[in-house]
């Protein structure tokens, strides 16, 4: 036994021992074996011989055997047969390739696994619509030809072409690359830089998949590529692909059939998010300007794009965390508007937030004096059918809104068809013209049956206010193309109607008692009760900075109140004139009430609100 452990020891040592003197002399000897001219030769050969195009190698090689055979080129350039004038399509600082030692000692070296370091891709597109990319030749032309000739023939077909030849290609792995798109046409030239990654393509009948990174105007992009059928891609062919791209501005992923000719199509699933969205459409170029405060978007939809056109279906869309879903039409004509139209459902809806994803819309009432840009108005088209079960105006809650947003023809229109809002109904409008006879600036709002008590806590109103039940109108518009240059340019009117409701911290009786003796109180004096009315009526007109309240009155069952005046509410101030007088009584007669004046002007207190809201100054007028 010990006799054959030692036999075996012993042939073992001599295996490594002529292994070492074969790999040793075999070390020596290759470089003398293999031509690298030879090897250069045939390299220039197939790689011309795969693009169709044609290659020179400027420098002389250097060919290593550790850890793999492999060569190594300084300075390659592939240039277009097709247009010599062109620039060249690929030159490469350095080209580092694999090869296989038996296939080159035979005198035919096959290669695989390309490394290009510091190469320039350069690709122009010529007014015939070709590129300097464009090859007859060649077996990637080849190629694509018969993977285009399958896909346009039928399985049963007796013409039906061939299969792709099974050439081995293997890896292309690009080093700090660079790649230029000029289209000469357009007069447009566009470049990413700093590019790396792989293209892993194996054989040429067989899939594609690319991870490359690079900066692209600025931003650091991860594009993934996966292609069933490369060949039909480059051919202009729709095929199976499924694409990831991540960036800062965007992160989108698309999975189904994709055509990337000059009219392409797509059709599967769509993934995308953004942080910002008007970041993203600064970054892709658009010339489309949302409103300042547009911030994240994502979406998740089944897309069928086409003709610069594209539907989607069952999009679950999120934008400036109002979530909903329905449909989007999305279109983009070469010599037309960009346009979204679409309808959206909501669970619950921030309706100023997603208006300014598309619009410049006033945050707040101080921003509607602000000039606005409202070159949007012709940027973009936008046709948009909302509804939601739960939605915000501002600090104004609505429930069961149904409305529209419209850019179109220079002006932007939102409708509130309806909502429930403090338990009445609302409706109303925002519009923002241009230039015409409707140019300027709009706003119109009605109410009916709200719990007034309730819409003004929402709006942070306080204040010896009347409260009921109310419906009220609301117009405001400015004559100038914007929004409003200032708050003094504002006209409209203002109607309200108030049910059964009262005046809280407004006591008649102290009231009376002050007028008699003070010159002036404020309303701290008179806040003990409050005042029940039947019925309060008010209507006011904006124009040159001042609100003129035309009529008011509040008919109380023992008091009669009128009130009328300015306010000029660029300054907050106050100067009103009121007269508190007895109401009358219901049994009255017209006879009576004609001859009952004396009596009831001597009852009479009129009085004069100066100051400022919400602490005005009451002064009873002399002479009562």
């Amino acid at each position: 036994m010990r006799t054959i452990r030692r036999r075996w020891f012993r042939w073992t040592l001599a295996g490594v021992i002529v292994a070492g003197l074969v790999a040793g002399v075999a070390g020596i000897a290759l470089p003398f074996a293999i031509s690298t001219d030879l090897v250069r030769d045939r390299l220039e050969r197939d790689i011309s011989e795969w693009t169709g195009h044609e290659v020179e190698l400027l420098d002389n090689p250097e060919i290593d055997f550790w850890p793999v055979p492999r060569i190594e080129l300084n300075r390659i350039s592939v240039s277009s047969r097709r247009y010599p004038d062109a620039k060249p399509i690929v030159f490469a600082d350095e080209m580092i390739v694999d090869f296989s030692i038996l296939s080159a000692l035979s005198g035919e070296p096959s290669f695989s696994n390309f490394v290009l370091v510091r190469p320039v891709f350069t690709v122009e597109k010529f007014a015939d619509g070709e590129t300097s990319w464009s090859s007859e030749t060649g077996r990637i032309a080849e190629g694509m030809a018969i993977s285009a000739k399958i896909a346009e023939t039928s399985a049963d077909d007796e013409k039906k072409p061939g299969p792709v030849p099974a050439h081995r290609l293997g890896d292309v792995t690009v080093q700090n690359g660079t790649f230029t798109w000029m289209d000469d046409r357009a007069g447009r030239e566009e470049k990413v830089t700093a590019i790396n990654g792989t293209i892993a393509w194996p054989r040429l009948d067989g899939s594609l998949r690319a991870d490359i990174e690079g900066i692209f105007r600025g931003e650091a992009v991860a594009l993934s590529v996966n292609a069933a059928d490369p060949l039909l891609l480059l051919a202009g062919k729709s095929a199976e692909t499924s694409l990831t791209l991540a960036s800062s501005p965007l992160t989108l992923t698309f999975e189904g059939t994709a055509n990337f000719s000059d009219d392409p199509f797509f059709a599967g699933d769509l993934t995308m998010a953004s942080a910002s969205m008007r970041q993203t459409l600064q970054w892709a170029g658009t010339e489309i300007k949302p409103g300042e405060a547009i911030g994240a978007l994502s979406l998740d939809a089944k897309i069928q794009m086409q003709n610069g056109r594209a539907m989607l279906n069952d999009v679950i869309l999120e934008l400036e965390g109002n979530r909903g879903i329905g449909v989007l039409d999305v279109q983009n004509p070469e010599d037309g508007t960009p346009g979204i139209s679409g309808t959206l459902a909501f669970n619950s809806l921030d309706v100023g937030s997603f208006l300014r994803a598309f619009t410049p819309l006033p945050q707040s009432g101080e921003e509607i004096a602000e000039t606005i840009d409202t070159s949007f108005l012709h940027q973009l088209t936008l046709d948009m059918r909302l509804s939601s079960q739960a939605a915000t105006l501002g600090p104004l809650q609505l429930t069961g809104i149904a409305a529209a947003a419209r850019i179109v023809e220079g002006r932007a229109v939102f409708d509130i068809g309806d909502a429930g809002a403090y338990g009445g109904r609302v409706s109303g409008r925002i519009m923002i013209a241009e230039s015409g006879a409707q140019g300027g600036g709009e706003i119109k709002f009605s109410a009916r049956d709200i719990n007034l008590a309730a819409a003004l806590e929402a709006l942070e109103i306080s204040g010896p206010l009347p409260q009921g039940t109310a419906t009220l109108n609301l117009a405001l518009a400015s004559r100038y193309p914007t929004w409003a240059t200032g708050l003094s340019d504002l006209n409209g009117k203002f109607e309200i109607s108030i049910a059964d409701g009262s005046i809280p911290s407004f006591d008649i009786g102290q009231f009376r008692e002050l007028a008699a003796s003070q010159r002036f109180f404020g309303l701290s004096g008179i806040s003990a009760g409050s005042f029940a009315f039947s019925s309060a009526d008010f209507k006011a007109s904006f124009a040159k900075g001042l609100a003129e309240i035309n009529t008011g009155r509040i008919v109380g069952e023992d008091a009669l109140i009128d009130i009328t005046g300015i306010i000029p509410y660029q300054r907050g101030g106050l100067a009103l004139v009121g007269l508190l007088s007895e109401a009358p009584s219901e049994e009255a007669t017209s006879d009576t009430a004609e001859a009952e004046p004396e009596e009831s002007e001597s009852n009479a207190i009129q009085f004069f609100v100066g100051g400022s809201w919400p602490t005005p100054v009451i002064s009873p007028i002399l002479g009562n």
